[in-house]
């Protein structure tokens, strides 16, 4: 959710060129407009439900033409409904235009969420699975010295340790998604994702980080299932992609029905601080 403004800039993708070109040629200009017409708005949804303390929230815009999208207009009015799978029900508020709260819902790993969205008379649906919270055992720091252009475009030979994430994956098939905020920024550098395909039921050690001393880092280990792993897995390669040099772009994958983009998703969250003293780097081998 972190990353909605670059999100908005690649959710409707009908329209990719639509600008003059102009050639230039020994004493004459030649103007050739590429018209395109803009594909209708879609509705955008994006909302997870965790096992943090709620309340939670749902997002509703809709979304606008490729190269004119500054702010997505919050859709209001609709009805938003979350339940699980055993009994609960929770038609959700809507707090400011767009935004739209929980009251009673409540994250569990192992239960099944559905969400129901009704707008403009059309429905919507999403499902997903919360899976099993897995804590994050240990962070721990191995030295490493870079030169050239650091992280963060910082040039010179600057010491850097990485934060090493350790847990014990579930001997069941698992997704992760990993996010690091050093110093209250989210590192975007890279949208880290893993699934245990290689390591089922056994301890983990992933780099997730680098940082320098006097950084303060909070390391969050979030299981996915399945449908929103994808989601994120195709945000991913688009945002490593170049819209304009490459070929035109395409919307994550989605488990929303009726040509609804964006996500809905049920996840466990772990998560461990580390502040990089001088002390402790000194004693990282």
């Amino acid at each position: 959710m972190q990353s909605i403004s670059k999100i908005r800039g690649i959710i409707i993708l009908s329209v990719f060129l639509s600008m003059i070109t102009v050639f230039v040629f020994p004493g004459c200009q030649k103007v050739i407009n590429v018209d395109l017409a803009d594909a209708p708005p879609s509705l955008v949804i994006q909302g997870l439900i965790t096992d943090s303390i709620g309340p939670y929230r749902i997002s509703l815009s809709k979304s606008g033409s490729y190269f004119n999208q500054p702010v997505l207009p919050p859709v209001s009015h609709a009805v938003v409904i979350i339940s699980d799978n055993v009994g609960t029900v929770d038609t959700l508020k809507e707090k400011v235009p767009g935004i739209y709260i929980t009251s009673k819902i409540m994250g569990i790993p192992g239960r099944t969420y559905k969400l129901l969205v009704i707008s403009e008379s059309k429905t919507y649906t999403a499902t997903s699975t919360m899976h099993t919270h897995v804590d994050i055992d240990s962070l721990k720091l191995e030295k490493n010295q870079s030169q050239g252009i650091g992280f963060g475009g910082r040039g010179g030979k600057e010491s850097r340790v990485d934060i090493h994430c350790i847990f014990k994956d579930p001997q069941e098939k698992n997704f992760y998604r990993i996010k690091v905020t050093t110093n209250d920024t989210i590192d975007m550098a890279n949208f880290r994702l893993y699934d245990d395909q290689y390591t089922n039921g056994e301890g983990t050690d992933l780099q997730v980080g680098r940082v320098r001393v006097g950084d303060v880092s909070l390391v969050e280990l979030i299981s996915l299932d399945n449908y929103t792993y994808d989601y994120y897995r195709t945000l991913r390669d688009i945002l490593r992609s170049n819209p304009i040099f490459g070929s035109t772009p395409a919307n994550p994958n989605t488990n929303l029905t009726n040509g609804a983009l964006g996500y809905f998703g049920a996840c466990a969250i772990s998560s461990k601080t580390i502040f990089v003293t001088q002390s402790l780097f000194n004693d990282v081998k």
